[in-house]
């Protein structure tokens, strides 16, 4: 799709839904629906996107929790595991560690390509997410 074929509402409806973890695409899908206008590809897309990478997110840190809380309880290991999830929740830079780093880029790439009428894509997950998003 070029630029100029993705509507301002799209662009916005779609920044707006990176900028809340998925909740504005979840409303703005809703409005569509009640109101009975067909939501376009891209905004489909965008929040579809939005809300699975939220979910994603939520499962791995739980996970990742969850583990980390049975790895405790194994002599050496606890210490291990201690120093890995240390470095990664580090503050690096302003006070941010590398997890929320990376997710303030991620943030910020997806938004500035949904603002600029782009699709942003991320490996295989966009793909799977396009294939269930027409």
């Amino acid at each position: 799709m070029t630029k100029s074929s993705v509507s301002i509402f799209d662009r916005l409806g779609s920044a707006i839904s990176y900028l809340t973890a998925g909740w504005g695409g979840v409303i703005i899908l809703l409005i569509l629906y009640v109101r009975k206008k067909h939501a376009s590809h891209f905004i489909r897309f965008n929040a579809l996107q939005s809300i699975f990478i939220a979910l994603l997110f939520f499962v791995l840190s739980m996970g990742i929790g969850l583990i980390a809380e049975f790895l405790k309880y194994i002599p050496f290991i606890n210490y291990l595991t201690a120093q890995i999830l240390f470095l990664f929740n580090r503050p690096i830079l302003f006070h941010w560690s590398l997890v929320q780093i990376f997710i303030l880029g991620l943030t910020v790439y997806m938004t500035l390509f949904s603002l600029l009428g782009k699709y942003p894509r991320i490996y295989k997950l966009s793909k799977i997410i396009d294939y269930n998003a027409k």
